[in-house]
C-alpha cells in the first residue's frame, strides 16, 4: 500500500530528522513522497538540513557553510547518524519515492546553491522523480533559467492569489501552504492555474479530514504512524467498500 503523501524530514518524531534512517522509516510505512531540506557545505557540496545551524540536530554548533562536507560527516546527527548529502538521500529514493527537495536559500546565504543541486539531480538522472522549491522565490527562479525540465514548487505560508500568475510565468506546478489556509476557493483558483497545492502540517485527525476534502491536495506529516492508520481508516476502506 502507497499512502499518497509527503514525509516531513523523514519520519522526525520517532528518528533523527533529515537522516537517512528516517527516510528509510517513512520508505518502510509506505509513503510516496519525502520531503528533504538542502544546504551547501563550505566546500560546495549540497547536505541535509533543516536549520542553518547545525546546533539543534547535532553534537556541534555553528552554521553549515562554515563546515566542509568531511568536517560536518563527523558529527552525530543522533543515534549515530551522519549529515548525508543530497546524492546519498537520492541515492536511496531512486526508484522508491518521489522527493520534494527544498533550497534552504536565503538570498545570497549559499552562493551557487541552485546549480550545485541540479547538477547532483541530473547525475543522478532523476528529474521525473523530483520537484525543487523554496520560501525563496528567486532561488526557484533561478533554478528554471538553470533547466527547462525540472519541476518546480513555490513555498508560502498563506494562500495569497498573488503568486499565480508567477507560477504561471516559471512554469512550477506545486504550492506549499500552511494547512490553516487551505480553503476550497483556493483548491479552486490553483487548479485554474495548474498548481497542486501541497500542505503542512497534517498531524491530527482534524487536520486530516480537512484536506480530506480536497483530493488533488497533497498532505505533508510529521506523525508518519497516525497519518498511516487515519489513511488506511478514511481512504483504503473507503476504496475497498
Amino acid at each position: 500500500m502507497k499512502i499518497q503523501a509527503l514525509a516531513h524530514r523523514g519520519y522526525p518524531v520517532k528518528y533523527p530528522e533529515n537522516t537517512l534512517a528516517s527516510y528509510r522509516a517513512a520508505y518502510e510505512l509506505g509513503f510516496s513522497h519525502l520531503e528533504i531540506d538542502v544546504h551547501l557545505s563550505k566546500d560546495g557540496i549540497p547536505v541535509l538540513m533543516h536549520d542553518t545551524k547545525i546546533n539543534r540536530t547535532t553534537n556541534g554548533q555553528g552554521y553549515i557553510k562554515d563546515f566542509t562536507l568531511k568536517e560536518l560527516k563527523c558529527l552525530d546527527a543522533g543515534e549515530e547518524e551522519t549529515i548525508p548529502t543530497l546524492k546519498e538521500a537520492l541515492e536511496f529514493a531512486k526508484g522508491r519515492m518521489f522527493v520534494s527537495i527544498e533550497l534552504k536559500q536565503q538570498g545570497d546565504l549559499y552562493p551557487g546553491l541552485e546549480e550545485k543541486a541540479l547538477q547532483v539531480i541530473q547525475e543522478m538522472d532523476m528529474l521525473d522523480q523530483v520537484y525543487v522549491n523554496s520560501f525563496d522565490h528567486y532561488a526557484v527562479m533561478r533554478m528554471r533559467q538553470l533547466s527547462d525540465d525540472i519541476d518546480l514548487g513555490i513555498i508560502q505560508h498563506g494562500a495569497s492569489p498573488a503568486v499565480l500568475p508567477f507560477m504561471k510565468k516559471i512554469r512550477a506546478h506545486y504550492l506549499s501552504l500552511r494547512v490553516e489556509y487551505l480553503t476550497g476557493g483556493y483548491v479552486e483558483a490553483c487548479h485554474e492555474a495548474g498548481a497542486r497545492i501541497v500542505v503542512w502540517p497534517v498531524d491530527t485527525e482534524e487536520q486530516f479530514l480537512k484536506v480530506l476534502q480536497h483530493p488533488s491536495v497533497l498532505s505533508t506529516t510529521n506523525q508518519l504512524e497516525r497519518f498511516k492508520s487515519l489513511y488506511e481508516q478514511y481512504v483504503i476502506q473507503k476504496e475497498e467498500s
